[in-house]
Protein backbone atom coordinates (compact mmCIF):
# COMPACT_ATOMS: atom_id res chain seq x y z
CA UNK A 1 0.00 0.00 0.00
CA UNK A 2 1.92 3.05 -1.32
CA UNK A 3 1.22 6.43 0.97
CA UNK A 4 1.58 10.07 -0.27
CA UNK A 5 1.03 12.91 2.29
CA UNK A 6 0.04 16.42 0.40
CA UNK A 7 -0.33 19.10 3.28
CA UNK A 8 -0.62 23.17 2.58
CA UNK A 9 0.92 24.96 5.83
CA UNK A 10 1.35 28.60 6.13
CA UNK A 11 4.40 30.78 8.18
CA UNK A 12 4.04 34.22 9.80
CA UNK A 13 1.89 35.87 12.18
CA UNK A 14 -0.90 33.47 13.36
CA UNK A 15 -3.56 33.11 15.78
CA UNK A 16 -2.73 31.41 18.96
CA UNK A 17 -4.97 31.69 22.04
CA UNK A 18 -6.04 34.51 20.94
CA UNK A 19 -2.44 36.21 20.51
CA UNK A 20 -0.73 36.79 17.13
CA UNK A 21 2.43 35.38 16.84
CA UNK A 22 4.70 34.74 14.62
CA UNK A 23 5.74 31.24 13.83
CA UNK A 24 8.65 30.10 12.10
CA UNK A 25 7.55 26.88 11.03
CA UNK A 26 3.86 26.14 9.63
CA UNK A 27 1.52 23.62 12.17
CA UNK A 28 0.73 21.20 9.65
CA UNK A 29 4.10 20.73 8.28
CA UNK A 30 4.78 20.07 11.71
CA UNK A 31 1.66 16.73 11.98
CA UNK A 32 3.00 16.07 8.31
CA UNK A 33 6.52 15.46 9.02
CA UNK A 34 5.31 13.51 12.08
CA UNK A 35 3.18 11.64 10.11
CA UNK A 36 5.51 10.98 7.56
CA UNK A 37 7.97 9.56 10.71
CA UNK A 38 5.45 6.88 11.79
CA UNK A 39 4.16 6.08 8.09
CA UNK A 40 6.90 6.16 5.84
CA UNK A 41 5.05 7.53 3.37
CA UNK A 42 6.21 9.94 0.58
CA UNK A 43 5.42 13.95 1.38
CA UNK A 44 4.85 16.63 -0.74
CA UNK A 45 4.06 20.12 0.04
CA UNK A 46 1.37 22.34 -2.09
CA UNK A 47 2.31 26.06 -2.74
CA UNK A 48 0.55 28.86 -3.94
CA UNK A 49 2.03 30.32 -6.64
CA UNK A 50 1.25 33.73 -4.85
CA UNK A 51 2.50 33.42 -1.42
CA UNK A 52 -0.07 34.34 1.53
CA UNK A 53 0.72 37.49 3.33
CA UNK A 54 2.90 37.02 6.60
CA UNK A 55 0.68 39.44 8.36
CA UNK A 56 -2.22 37.20 9.85
CA UNK A 57 -5.38 40.04 9.13
CA UNK A 58 -3.91 40.18 5.37
CA UNK A 59 -4.23 36.52 5.15
CA UNK A 60 -7.52 36.14 6.85
CA UNK A 61 -8.65 39.04 4.00
CA UNK A 62 -7.22 37.13 1.33
CA UNK A 63 -8.58 33.79 2.58
CA UNK A 64 -12.13 34.63 2.62
CA UNK A 65 -12.01 36.27 -0.56
CA UNK A 66 -10.69 33.61 -2.82
CA UNK A 67 -11.46 30.80 -5.27
CA UNK A 68 -9.39 28.31 -7.31
CA UNK A 69 -5.52 29.02 -5.98
CA UNK A 70 -3.08 28.11 -8.40
CA UNK A 71 -0.22 26.00 -6.86
CA UNK A 72 3.23 24.65 -8.25
CA UNK A 73 5.46 21.65 -8.36
CA UNK A 74 2.72 19.89 -9.51
CA UNK A 75 1.74 16.44 -9.18
CA UNK A 76 0.93 14.58 -12.25
CA UNK A 77 -0.82 11.75 -10.98
CA UNK A 78 -2.14 9.88 -7.91
CA UNK A 79 -2.35 6.59 -9.80
CA UNK A 80 0.37 4.90 -7.83
CA UNK A 81 -0.97 5.74 -4.28
CA UNK A 82 -3.51 3.85 -2.45
CA UNK A 83 -3.28 6.20 0.53
CA UNK A 84 -3.68 10.64 0.39
CA UNK A 85 -3.23 11.66 3.87
CA UNK A 86 -4.29 15.11 3.70
CA UNK A 87 -3.31 18.26 5.87
CA UNK A 88 -4.27 21.47 6.10
CA UNK A 89 -4.97 24.43 8.47
CA UNK A 90 -8.45 24.71 8.82
CA UNK A 91 -9.53 27.73 7.53
CA UNK A 92 -13.34 29.05 7.82
CA UNK A 93 -14.19 25.63 8.91
CA UNK A 94 -13.06 23.56 6.25
CA UNK A 95 -9.89 23.08 3.88
CA UNK A 96 -7.63 26.79 1.94
CA UNK A 97 -8.83 27.06 -1.41
CA UNK A 98 -5.34 26.09 -2.24
CA UNK A 99 -6.13 22.28 -0.98
CA UNK A 100 -9.82 22.63 -2.90
CA UNK A 101 -8.05 23.89 -5.84
CA UNK A 102 -5.95 20.26 -5.71
CA UNK A 103 -8.84 18.31 -5.04
CA UNK A 104 -10.63 19.60 -8.09
CA UNK A 105 -7.44 18.69 -10.11
CA UNK A 106 -6.83 15.03 -9.61
CA UNK A 107 -8.91 11.53 -9.24
CA UNK A 108 -9.73 10.14 -6.36
CA UNK A 109 -12.03 7.35 -7.30
CA UNK A 110 -10.85 4.52 -5.43
CA UNK A 111 -8.06 6.38 -3.05
CA UNK A 112 -8.27 6.41 0.75
CA UNK A 113 -8.22 9.99 1.71
CA UNK A 114 -7.10 10.35 5.41
CA UNK A 115 -7.47 14.37 6.95
CA UNK A 116 -5.57 16.07 9.37
CA UNK A 117 -5.87 19.66 10.44
CA UNK A 118 -4.67 22.17 12.62
CA UNK A 119 -7.30 24.78 13.94
CA UNK A 120 -7.10 27.24 16.33
CA UNK A 121 -10.26 26.70 17.90
CA UNK A 122 -13.19 24.40 14.65
CA UNK A 123 -11.39 21.19 14.61
CA UNK A 124 -12.00 19.70 11.72
CA UNK A 125 -15.23 21.89 10.99
CA UNK A 126 -17.19 20.75 7.35
CA UNK A 127 -14.09 19.39 5.78
CA UNK A 128 -14.90 15.59 5.66
CA UNK A 129 -18.07 16.20 4.39
CA UNK A 130 -16.64 18.98 1.69
CA UNK A 131 -13.89 16.29 0.83
CA UNK A 132 -16.66 13.46 0.49
CA UNK A 133 -18.91 15.43 -1.60
CA UNK A 134 -15.71 17.02 -3.83
CA UNK A 135 -13.06 13.27 -4.19
CA UNK A 136 -15.54 11.90 -5.91
CA UNK A 137 -15.05 8.21 -5.39
CA UNK A 138 -13.13 8.28 -2.55
CA UNK A 139 -13.10 6.73 1.07
CA UNK A 140 -12.48 9.72 3.47
CA UNK A 141 -11.25 8.31 6.90
CA UNK A 142 -12.11 10.09 10.09
CA UNK A 143 -9.70 13.16 10.09
CA UNK A 144 -7.09 14.35 12.87
CA UNK A 145 -7.39 17.50 14.28
CA UNK A 146 -5.36 19.58 17.25
CA UNK A 147 -4.71 23.22 18.03
CA UNK A 148 -1.76 24.56 16.15
CA UNK A 149 0.18 25.10 19.40
CA UNK A 150 -0.36 21.21 20.07
CA UNK A 151 1.05 20.31 16.85
CA UNK A 152 4.57 19.77 18.85
CA UNK A 153 3.35 17.50 21.66
CA UNK A 154 0.80 15.68 19.58
CA UNK A 155 2.64 12.27 18.78
CA UNK A 156 0.76 10.18 20.80
CA UNK A 157 -2.13 10.89 19.78
CA UNK A 158 -1.09 10.88 16.59
CA UNK A 159 0.20 7.19 16.54
CA UNK A 160 -3.54 6.41 18.14
CA UNK A 161 -5.20 8.11 15.41
CA UNK A 162 -2.74 6.29 13.20
CA UNK A 163 -3.53 3.00 14.29
CA UNK A 164 -7.70 3.36 14.05
CA UNK A 165 -7.65 4.99 10.48
CA UNK A 166 -5.13 2.50 8.83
Amino acid sequence: MKQLIVYFSRVGENSVNGQIEVIEKGYTEILAEKIQKITGAEMWKLEPEEPYPFNYQECVKRANSEGWVKYFNKIESLDEYDVIFLGFPNWYRSYPRIVATFIKDHNFFGKVIVPFCTNEEGAMGFAESELKSSAKGAIVKTGFACRGYDAEKSDEALKAWLGKVL
